[in-house]
């Protein structure tokens, strides 16, 4: 099948056509890519996978093809390249799919245009006009990808979103180079589409905003909450009851399993495996406590003047590096990172602000954060031992 303008596109329907076009497709190792799905309630269907390598788009039917292991073959390895805009759900949907792992390399064009100008999460037919002068049809983009067969009409826009990506990746490439960019780009790429899972961060009793209204005793009980829950391995404190429910823990100070099941948001498996000991660290805390002075806790304040005057710094930091180094500052320090910078202030002064920094924005923003601190310290009194 070929489309009216731009490169041929091929429906893909069958085990034999698919062969074909892992034959015809055998050499290349860059493969721009985008996806189709329906979701609902149920979860999240791949319907049509597009891919395009030189001068052909393949459309390939998922709901046609029992056996995609050719097109397995053919999309994983350590020297092959996906580029994909916007690509964390079609990357989820192919790898769940194909049963593969990750490329070799990712590149994403829409993280990449936010690391080479101020704009960030754009998109795709934003970007054809800004880089090429395209305007793009979104005429199908709410169809019904269920439903076989597709029509042309439908099947040329699908086609579309991957025709123009070879020219986009092109030009952004070659901006990233004259900035000496490129290796970040990939690195941020993998990131966006391949996030980590974070580990929990530690607990303390300032976790527990509410936690100064507890009785001494209940105070005690959630010391022991805070020991066994930061001893837990990094993986485990994932399936850790949330906060709400480890206060309520201490709070009600349950005399046993069946007592502690009552408790909104303690489930069975956390009763299974770490009711017992739980119950036996709270009455061990409690007992020590009895023994001695109780310090109570005062009240946390909801905000002070120095938090006030580092979330005027953080912000000015953020937009003067994103003017000085071009970028999106939403995209190269979103709130989840200038908060991880805040809190690392408040307890380290400049050395926690510089190592907040991991992975990709270390190689981007660390040595311009530096300077930056040394022209334009932390506000006097907003870090605190």
């Amino acid at each position: 099948m070929t489309s009216q303008r731009g490169p041929r596109y091929h429906l893909v329907e069958d085990v034999d056509s698919l062969g074909d076009c892992v034959d015809a497709l055998w050499e290349n190792r860059c493969f721009y890519l985008d996806t189709e799905f329906e979701s609902n309630r149920k979860g999240t269907r791949l319907c049509l996978i597009q891919l395009r390598a030189k001068d052909d788009i393949y459309l390939i039917d998922p709901l046609a093809i029992d056996d995609l292991r050719d097109l397995s073959e053919l999309l994983s390895g350590p020297s092959i390249e996906w580029v994909l805009h916007a690509g964390l759900q079609d990357v989820r949907l192919l790898t769940q799919e194909l049963k593969i792992d990750l490329p070799g390399r990712l590149f994403d064009t829409q993280i990449a245009y936010g690391l080479l100008s101020a704009e960030s999460s754009v998109s795709l037919a934003y970007l054809q006009f800004k880089m090429l002068g395209v305007r793009s049809n979104k005429a199908h983009q709410a169809d019904d990808w269920v439903r076989r067969p597709l029509p042309k009409s439908q099947l040329a826009y699908a086609a579309s979103d991957v025709e123009y990506l070879p020219k986009i990746t092109e030009e952004l490439k070659t901006r990233a180079k004259e900035r000496n960019r490129l290796d970040t780009l990939y690195a941020a790429s993998l990131d966006t589409l391949n996030p980590a899972v974070e580990p929990p961060a530690p607990l303390r009793m300032a976790s527990f905003r509410n936690a100064w209204q507890l009785a001494p005793e209940r105070q005690a009980a959630l010391e022991a909450i805070i020991h066994w829950y930061n001893d837990l391995p990094s993986r485990e404190r994932l399936h850790a009851p949330e906060n709400k429910a480890l206060l309520s823990l201490a709070s009600r100070m349950p005399e046993n399993l069946a007592a502690m099941s009552r408790i909104k948001g303690i489930g069975q498996r956390f009763l299974n495996d770490y009711g017992s000991t739980l119950l036996q660290a709270m009455k061990k805390n409690l007992a020590a406590a009895q023994e001695g002075d109780y310090q109570l806790l005062d009240p946390p304040a909801y905000a002070t003047f120095e938090e006030i005057a580092l979330d005027g710094w953080l912000g000015k930091m953020k937009a003067d590096l994103a003017l000085e180094l071009g970028i999106s500052p939403e995209l190269a320090l979103p709130g989840r990172v200038t908060k991880r910078m805040k809190a690392a202030a408040l307890t380290q002064g400049e050395i926690g602000i510089l190592e907040s920094l991991v992975g990709w924005r270390e190689m981007l923003l660390l040595e311009p954060l530096r300077e930056y601190l040394t022209n334009q310290p932390l506000p006097e009194d907003a870090t605190r031992s």
